[in-house]
């Protein structure tokens, strides 16, 4: 679990968990004494319990080093937050991110897709090009997000009344055609439309979390780095391995490959010749 300044990009804090030690599986195997060793099990919860274990951990760290955090980006998990604000500091917030927003709108609508065959991959791609251009636009402005949601469910139908000119083509050139949808005409299911509007409903009530979202991009771009010097398909946690390589990772990240050099050029600066 990796905690990343927005500002810096760069890794403030990270966390590695594992429930498995081979030296301890070993003499459990053999049934021998376990010898003393660096044990790299951690763990012995639900994997689904780490995550929130390892938030409270670099948060708890960072505080401990004189530095305040005052909210998380994450994704809709209630869990974390809930013990973080309930282990360490109940004012904390959970800021959404907007990718995970982003895939929870556009499951919504393939979720409607099994009921309205008419709504196509490529409306759906639609949909969510405009969701996204409304959620950008609209940054720390929540009622025109509000606005802005209320008028998406009535754009796909031929309604511009309450559409925008920042985001609606069809107010400056009503002729013109929906390029996304089939024969270049807007839908007409009556059905599809309530249904739609339920769910641009839900986000448009939280207008003001829509209007101030986060990214936890590079915490997905650090997550890649990981996956390429520790594979998931090759067990590293039953030792030290993993720790080390998730390591490296980090200097990587917040320094570049440069973090080899320096690396060497510590362990030969403190040989004793």
């Amino acid at each position: 679990c990796s905690m990343i300044g927005p500002q810096t990009g760069q890794v403030i804090n990270y966390a590695v968990r594992s429930k498995d030690c081979r030296v301890c599986t070993t003499a459990a195997s053999k049934n021998q004494q376990v010898r003393e060793h660096a044990c790299s099990k951690n763990w012995d919860g639900s994997s689904k319990a780490m995550e929130a274990d390892m938030v409270i951990e670099m948060v708890r760290e960072v505080q401990e080093k004189g530095h305040d955090i005052d909210a998380i980006i994450g994704d809709e998990d209630s869990t974390t937050i809930g013990r973080l604000r309930a282990n360490v500091n109940d004012n904390i917030v959970n800021v959404s991110d907007k990718n995970h927003i982003r895939k929870l709108f556009g499951n919504s609508l393939y979720g409607l897709k099994k009921q309205h065959p008419m709504l196509t991959v490529k409306v759906i791609k639609y949909l969510q090009r405009c969701f996204d251009y409304i959620v950008a636009q609209g940054k720390g402005v929540p009622t025109q997000i509000s606005a802005d949601l209320e008028a998406l469910s009535r754009h796909p139908f031929g309604d511009h009344q309450c559409c925008s000119s920042r985001w609606c083509r069809f107010i400056d050139n009503p002729s013109c055609l929906y390029k996304s949808f089939p024969s270049g005409k807007p839908l007409s299911n009556p059905n599809l439309q309530s249904s739609l509007k339920k769910i641009l409903s839900t986000y448009a009530v939280h207008s003001s979390k829509l209007s101030s979202l986060g990214s936890t991009q590079a915490n997905e771009s650090f997550n890649r780095m990981v996956a390429a010097k520790a594979p998931k398909n090759v067990h590293y946690s039953s030792s030290g391995n993993l720790t080390y390589r998730v390591a490296a990772c980090v200097a990587q990240k917040n320094t570049g490959h440069n973090y080899l050099v320096n690396v060497c050029i510590f362990c030969l600066s403190n040989i004793n010749c």
